[in-house]
């Protein structure tokens, strides 16, 4: 089953966060609740002006990353009634919001996503400071 967009918000960084719907019914009146936030930061050398990345052009980061870089978070409740399964959903985002909604909206956001996914594709970790 596809997921379903049933929500955007944009944050004070200027990336949007988008949520997804892929809950589905498991057995009569059961069901698979499934939440989805994901964000797409496209990868862009202004979020490393004034950022020290040792040893790491920025088209290296590109070359690893690509174009994007996708943030994802996915939270499932099985064997969920029917008639709770709103619920549960609205549950599952308001406690992701509660808990991450500073740090996406964070400006520096873009910038970690992106040299995580780089270190990733590298398999290896770095260190970066702020000049």
């Amino acid at each position: 089953m596809e997921k379903q967009l049933i929500d955007k918000i944009g944050l004070e960084n200027g990336l949007t966060l988008e949520f997804y719907d892929g809950s589905r019914c498991v057995a009569g009146d059961r069901w698979l609740v499934s939440f989805e936030a994901r964000m797409d930061v496209i990868v862009k050398p202004e979020y490393f002006e004034g950022q020290h990345t040792p040893n790491v052009p920025f088209d290296d980061i590109r070359a690893a990353v690509g174009e994007k870089a996708t943030y994802n978070h996915e939270k499932t409740r099985n064997f969920i009634a029917e008639t709770e399964k709103d619920e549960v959903f609205k549950k599952l985002k308001d406690r992701f919001l509660d808990a991450n909604l500073g740090y996406l909206s964070s400006p520096d956001f873009p910038r970690k996503l992106i040299l995580r996914k780089y270190q990733q594709v590298r398999g290896h970790l770095m260190s970066w400071t702020r000049q």
